[in-house]
């Protein structure tokens, strides 16, 4: 597990360039078989597009990029979308940019303008965020320390997910790998070790980020 920038949702971008229509289609996937899923899906649902050209890059054990120019002169449409993708830094997401000839040639760098502009304006738009490698705890609370340590929690921006309150309030935190002992350690001195702690696993958490 690492942590790694991705996008913050499935979503599209449409702009038009000398009467074309681009569209940029963009989706978090998680193995080639998913990214190709994707792939087949935006390609079925713009049957009538002149092109449709993709490129994804996931983590699969191993980093896997792949492309295609969809029949626009070679090196003019995958390759500036998944420079887009390097660029930024994303993992695990999957761009299709459609595009519906206008009538007017645009040129070899014209070409590469358009499908890099429209990828790189649609990650702008939909966002991104960091996956961050986060261990799970569970927590027991006795009623009288809840308040304080609620608000605790607030001031460290740790959140408290799945509340229960039975005889003693039991909640979930996540905390970043890299400092969550450490903050384990200053849970359990501020509180007296009044709070049972209980490691659970480690998991992704979601964070927004800004693109470059």
């Amino acid at each position: 597990m690492q942590n790694y920038k991705t996008i913050a949702k499935t979503g599209s971008h449409e702009k038009d360039i000398k009467k074309s229509r681009f569209i940029a289609h963009i989706a978090q996937t998680f193995s080639e078989a998913e990214a190709n899923e994707f792939i087949k899906k935006i390609r079925e649902q713009e049957s009538g597009a002149t092109h449709n050209c993709t490129a994804f890059i996931v983590l699969e054990n191993v980093k896997i990029e792949r492309m295609s120019d969809d029949g626009e002169p070679s090196g003019t449409a995958g390759s500036p979308i998944l420079n887009v993708l390097q660029q930024q830094d994303l993992q695990n997401v999957t761009v299709v940019v459609t595009r519906y000839f206008g009538g007017i040639k645009l040129g070899a760098g014209g070409l590469i303008r358009a499908y890099s502009s429209t990828t790189a304006e649609a990650v702008k738009e939909i966002g991104l965020v960091e996956n961050r490698i986060q261990q799970g705890y569970e927590l027991t609370i006795p009623y009288h320390m809840f308040d304080k340590f609620d608000n605790y929690a607030r001031k460290e921006n740790i959140n408290l997910e799945n509340k229960q309150f039975t005889s003693d309030v039991q909640c979930e935190i996540y905390l970043d790998v890299t400092n969550a002992e450490e903050s384990v350690q200053n849970i359990k001195d501020l509180f007296q070790n009044q709070i049972i702690i209980k490691e659970t696993d480690k998991t992704y958490k979601q964070v927004p980020v800004e693109a470059n």
